[in-house]
């Protein structure tokens, strides 16, 4: 079992890299894609005019899935969230393979109330932290936007001035952010949207409160012994297995990560 925050700590490096690239004057900016498959098909299908402006990475959930398969070609990945789109984002045409079966935390529940199992009754294994602060925010809105500018700010310090953000969650609040930012109303250069209601806390399959998922969020992310993913060795580690070995080359070297929008 890995978390998927380890997938989000990679694309934060690389998100930060792209700021870098994409974002060079005031009035630039880079609409930061992964994570949310509405905020995608928003996109995609209606606000085609910024495309341009989109970042081609890849969702946590595809990233932490290739990621496992180039390390084990053998294995079957599982993605379990609150998300019901991540099915079909699973077996998009231009992301198949790295997934092989969703299933939600209610799906989950089901299968542990028909097996008897209570995991609040299990005893714990003793693990260590693998993803950081940041990976574990974008679990709630507004966290991609502090993960990556934590690393714009650690790498790239005469960008700071150029990044100020907007971040929007609901659909009708992500249709009304896309159609400003068309019309060119919106000044912020980093921009991040999710289609429910306070992010993946908010989804609809989730079987907890939004309010107590973020309160869970927040307490698990400031937990996290690793506060900048580039200083995890772990992780660093994990990339060079990969064959990303070096973080300067880093863009030239991750198009496992990446997507084509068709």
């Amino acid at each position: 079992m890995i978390e998927v925050a380890l997938g989000s700590d990679v694309l934060s490096i690389k998100e930060a890299i792209e700021f870098n690239e994409h974002v060079h004057k005031e009035g630039d900016f880079i609409i930061t894609s992964y994570c949310c498959p509405v905020w995608i098909n928003l996109l995609k299908k209606v606000y085609t005019k910024i495309m341009p402006e989109v970042s081609p990475s890849v969702s946590p959930m595809i990233a932490m899935g290739r990621i496992i398969k180039s390390l084990n070609e053998n294995i079957k990945v599982v993605f379990i969230g609150p998300c019901l789109a991540k099915k079909s984002e699973a077996k998009d045409k231009e992301l198949i393979g790295a997934i092989d079966y969703v299933l939600t935390f209610e799906e989950i529940k089901l299968i542990f109330e028909v097996l008897k199992i209570s995991p609040k009754d299990l005893k714990g294994l003793s693990s260590i932290d693998y993803a950081s602060t940041g990976g574990r925010l974008y679990a709630r809105s507004g966290g991609v936007t502090e993960a990556v500018w934590d690393i714009v700010d650690h790498l790239f310090l005469e960008k700071r001035k150029l990044f100020s953000s907007i971040h929007v969650d609901g659909v009708r609040n992500c249709q009304a952010l896309l159609k400003d930012l068309e019309e060119g109303k919106v000044k912020a250069s980093f921009i991040e949207g999710m289609g429910c209601t306070g992010g993946c806390v908010g989804g609809p399959k989730v079987i907890i409160s939004m309010e107590a998922g973020r309160e869970s969020v927040e307490k698990d992310a400031k937990a996290s012994a690793i506060k900048i993913p580039v200083h995890s060795t772990i992780l660093m580690n994990i990339l060079g297995n990969i064959g990303i070995t070096d973080l300067d080359k880093f863009k030239d070297q991750c198009s496992m990560f990446e997507r084509e929008f068709k």
